[in-house]
């Protein structure tokens, strides 16, 4: 956060210059609410929203309940834990909630990893219909592990540096043999026609993940959407059905669905900051 002294009275500033300040802070972060960047210009919160409004208006930002995300058009850039688990929060929430609806008792499911699916985990964790759960993420194992309802799996590997993540063998083998009923499936970048990850191991286990499951579930908030990231996990028309919230604008949304794939928008009920 900027220091106090730094912050510039929005009445000196032209709407460019508070504008131009706002996309410099999201050239180092991933996302920012209303407050952070009212504090940040020294603007009203209502003088914010018009500005990621503007923003949004011309794909610079993507607008959230609350606030705004960088949009990522090549993501190269993978934010950390942390910073996943604090943008887009309610989002997220959403989408879990709407996966967590194609679940039926006794299913086999695999749970891949990332900050989405941890708000999956939460939500998975206080149902009570029994689930046969296969994750290579620890941060979904701890939130699932004791739940009488769930039968757990945790496939073996490597743990990724600052993430939850096991990865590599005995994983990918364990993985092969697997014949499950569903994934639920995140991924960095998501355009019309793949899905698409920063890291080659963890694009090997969504790989793997997806030829031991029946049939699979992309959940990504509006964010992901129109950027590619370096290796490709998968073509669209092997995904079943895509989650993702009502921030993805209808230009993009057109495009899926120009393309038959199965989009599926959830609202987003809470109201904006």
């Amino acid at each position: 956060m900027t220091d106090e002294a730094e912050f510039q009275n929005a009445e000196d500033m032209l709407p460019a210059e508070r504008r131009q300040k706002i996309l410099d802070w999201f050239e180092h972060s991933v996302a920012a609410s209303n407050q952070e960047l009212a504090r940040l210009v020294g603007a009203s919160v209502s003088t914010i929203r018009r500005d990621l409004d503007q923003l949004d208006s011309q794909g610079l930002v993507r607008r959230t309940h609350g606030g705004a995300v960088r949009i990522r058009r090549n993501a190269a850039f993978e934010p950390t834990t942390d910073q996943a688990r604090q943008t887009a929060v309610e989002e997220k929430r959403a989408i879990a909630e709407a996966a967590a609806g194609l679940l039926e008792p006794d299913m086999s499911i695999l749970i891949d990893t990332g900050s989405t699916l941890h708000q999956f985990a939460q939500v998975v964790a206080g149902l009570s219909i029994p689930l046969t759960v296969v994750t290579s993420d620890l941060f979904v194992a701890g939130t699932l592990a004791n739940k009488n309802h769930i039968r757990l799996i945790v496939p073996g590997g490597h743990c990724r540096p600052g993430a939850f993540t096991l990865l590599g063998e005995p994983g990918l083998s364990f993985l092969r043999d697997l014949r499950c009923d569903r994934l639920f499936l995140c991924s960095q970048a998501i355009d019309s026609e793949c899905a698409s990850d920063t890291s080659w191991d963890l694009v090997q286990a969504k790989r793997a993940m997806m030829d031991a499951a029946a049939s699979t579930v992309l959940m990504a908030d509006s964010s992901r959407f129109g950027a590619r990231a370096l290796y490709r996990i998968t073509a669209m028309d092997r995904v079943g059905t895509i989650l993702t919230d009502d921030g993805l604008d209808m230009e993009e949304r057109q495009r899926f669905y120009d393309s038959g794939a199965n989009l599926v928008i959830v609202p987003v009920s809470s109201q904006e900051a």
